[in-house]
Formats: C-alpha cells, structure tokens, sequence
C-alpha cells in the first residue's frame, strides 16, 4: 500500500496534444518495520573491547564484557634476577565512549581468566569463567569524544608473581603459549549503573606494564604485557523484561514490537528490519515511468543525550528470509550500492546478481535526527534490471567498506543505539511518467 500519492493531474509539457504528456509525480511510501535479535553474532577479534553498560526504557539493561588473551614478546630482553621491582599498573586504551553524566566516576575492574580463550569462533552470548577477585580497579572521570589512558594499579600480589616468574627464567615466559597456560587472559567488566560503557583498542595500549630498575639506573625500566596480536571478544547480557523489546525472545526471528517504536542496539545485534513488500506493491502498479529522485528516511529518531548518540550510519543490507545477511555466490554480503554504481552484474552463469562493492548508507543528520539518503539508483534496479527484491536491515556500520562485515564492523565494536517511531520510516519518491 502507498501513501500520500499526489494527485494524477499531470505537471509538465503537453508534447503532443490529445495523446502524450509528461506527468511529473510523487509519493510517499511507508515502509513498515520488526525487530531481529540476529542469530550468531560473532564478535571474535574486532579490535575493541566494549565495557560497561546501561539502562534504558526501551531496550532494558545492557552489560558487555571484554575478554582477551594476554601477550609478550618473546625475544626481548627479559630483566634478570638483579633487577628490582618498582610498580605495575594496567592501562586501558580508550578510543570511543557512549552514554550520559560523564561528569561522574565510571568504574573498570579487571580479572584474571579461569580458563583459555581457545581458536574459535565466540559470539555474544559466549561468556568465560573469571575470578571474582580484581588484578586492577578504578574509578575514572572520562572525557567523552576524546581518547582516554586510564591507568590502575595491578595488585601487589599479581605484580610480585609475575615479576618473581619474569627475573627467574620460569618456563612460564619462555613461549606465550606456557604464559597462557599459566595466565590465560582478563576480563575487563564495569558496572550497569555507571550508564555508560567504552571502546577500548586491544594493541600495546591496553594491558599491563611492569616497571623495575637495577642498582644504578637513574630511570625506571618497562617489561610489558599486553594485548597486542591478541584474540578477543565481547560478550552482551541483555535483560529486556518489563520493556516492549521484551517479545524477543528467539534469535533469528522477526519480531512486531508493542507500541509506536522500534530500534536498533549495537554488539547486541537487535536490527531494525524494514518490509519492502509496499515498495514492490507500487512498482507493480507503474508503466513508462522514469525516477527522478528516491530517497529513504528513518527519522527523526527519538531524543538522546549528547554522548550516547547513534551510530552515524546505517548501511541497508538484503535480509534473508531467515532473517541473516544476504549472500550471493561468491559468499560476498550484499548491500544496496551507492548512488550512481551499478546494483546488478552478472555470475560466471550469466545470470543477473547483485553487485558489492560500494556500499550505500543512510547518514544521520544531527540537527533534524533523521537518516536518510538517496535510493535511486536502487529502485531502477528493482524496477528495469531484475534485481532481487529483499526486506532490507538497518545496520550500523562504517562506510566505504563493502563485503566486511568483520574488520570494521561497528556494530560490533559499541553499545550505542537508536529508537524511531514505526511511522517514520518512508521512501520519497519523485518520478515522471509519460503516456
């Protein structure tokens, strides 16, 4: 079903009185919405570790975890049984945050694994075992849109071990795999009710560094241990009760939410998934058509505070009818392509696909809080060329980077979020038709 359609009374040039005329139209369709708790959402090695969490109306209380491995260079100088111990401290690389009242303390704690994170796949409903006592702690003023260093002590006793097992040519630090059996790895945690939660860059950045020095040093030495090169992953406790996110129940399946809104949350993997079925309603109406301008509109997206804003794009990725990335032969995920590029090509058969490799996206405007880009190009696909007619996820993802779900993925790397009303989801469509 389309909506607000113009009135047919042409606009335009009479070309041939009594038979032709152009008719310069538009319209507006609604594009109805679910929400999908996307099944296997793996979170393994994105190059961040999401801590913290929040509480929120719509989509309940929200903790992420980070994990990883712990790692050495094995070929550098080790300090030997001379050297004197000073401190060790355990730093996290901040690169992004997300949340409210950061005017207030947010608190790291950082514990020592109980088992290994084995070569596998972890998604973000896997969890690890971890002790509850901390190796390092803190409360921190964070400064939000700006990298942060934060810096904890290591406890005494950690420290001590560690360094007892460095100066004394352990086997522990002969090889990192004897170290990982020793020390399989941290989990960093912070607490719900900070409301806020952070991006930490796994790399010589974020792990701990132990300072010493020998009898005449004037200045202090560094034997790190961090988590450069090192496999990780996040894991996402979601509680959604008393919310209208709460229906979901299942992975993988398409939810209508009670109420007005719907909305997507980032490393949970809940995606906004739009019916495209009133679009091909309203092409299956058109003959001798050309499309001027389409363009999609998600918005305004309901009000939030100045440092829990959503993800700045949406990339419109082809769902499945099970509710997964689309695919095509080649394994590549596909995407509706940017304006002006080619959205079909063609497999080693001949057959019509559609193409990758230049991602569109919706861009949020901050001022009105609405996505939205132009589709164009799309829809002439959909209308001349053959291409497949798909419901389509709202993604968060950076731009530019086609048939990458993984190295770049935000939505993997961030808790942030964003709710819209059902009713403002549209395609505008601008076309003239002759006849």
């Amino acid at each position: 079903m389309t909506g607000s359609c113009s009135d047919p009374s042409e606009i335009g040039l009479v070309l041939d009185p009594g038979s032709n005329q152009i008719g310069v139209f538009y319209t507006e369709i609604p594009l109805s919405a679910s929400m999908v708790l996307y099944d296997s959402f793996n979170t393994t090695s994105q190059g961040r570790l999401v801590i913290g969490g929040d509480v929120d109306p719509f989509f309940g209380t929200t903790s992420s975890i980070g994990y990883s491995r712990l790692s050495f260079n094995s070929n550098a100088a080790k300090p030997n049984n001379e050297a004197i111990f000073d401190s060790a401290a355990f730093t996290i690389n901040v690169q992004a945050t997300d949340g409210a009242d950061f005017s207030t303390p947010k608190t790291y704690r950082v514990h020592r694994l109980m088992e290994p994170i084995l070569d596998t796949s972890y998604y973000n409903f896997n969890e690890l075992h971890f002790s509850d006592e901390t190796i390092a702690e803190g409360s921190f003023i964070i400064k939000p849109d700006t990298a942060n260093l934060l810096r904890m002590n290591v406890k005494a006793e950690v420290a001590s071990e560690l360094f007892q097992k460095l100066t004394s040519n352990d086997p522990v630090f002969s090889n990192i795999f004897t170290f990982r059996d020793y020390f399989p790895g941290i989990a960093i945690t912070g607490d719900v009710s900070d409301n806020a939660n952070i991006s930490a860059a796994v790399g010589n950045g974020t792990g701990m560094i132990l300072y010493y020095h020998y009898q005449d040093d004037t200045v202090s030495r560094t034997y790190p241990i961090n988590t450069i090169q090192s496999r990780h992953f996040n894991q996402v406790i979601s509680d959604r009760s008393g919310t209208p996110t709460a229906v979901i129940e299942q992975r993988g399946v398409a939810y209508d939410i009670p109420g007005s809104l719907v909305g997507g949350k980032a490393n949970i993997g809940l995606f906004v998934k739009i019916d495209t079925s009133p679009l091909e309603e309203f092409l299956d109406t058109l003959e001798n058509v050309t499309f001027n301008q389409i363009v999609m509109e998600v918005g305004p997206v309901e009000s939030y505070p100045e440092f829990k804003r959503p993800t700045r794009t949406k990339v419109l990725y082809f769902a499945t009818e099970d509710n997964k990335l689309y695919t095509r032969f080649d394994g590549s995920v596909v995407s509706v392509q940017s304006e002006n590029s080619a959205q079909t090509a063609l497999d080693p058969q001949g057959n019509v696909v559609p193409a990758t490799g230049s991602q569109n996206a919706l861009s949020l405007d901050p001022e009105s809080r609405v996505f939205r880009n132009q589709v164009t190009s799309y829809v002439n696909a959909l209308y001349r060329n053959g291409l497949v007619l798909t419901d389509l996820f709202l993604y968060p993802n950076f731009p530019g980077q086609p048939n990458n779900p993984v190295t770049t993925d935000e939505s993997k790397r961030t808790l942030r979020q964003y709710v819209v009303n059902k009713d403002r989801i549209v395609l505008k469509v601008f076309y003239t038709r002759v006849r």
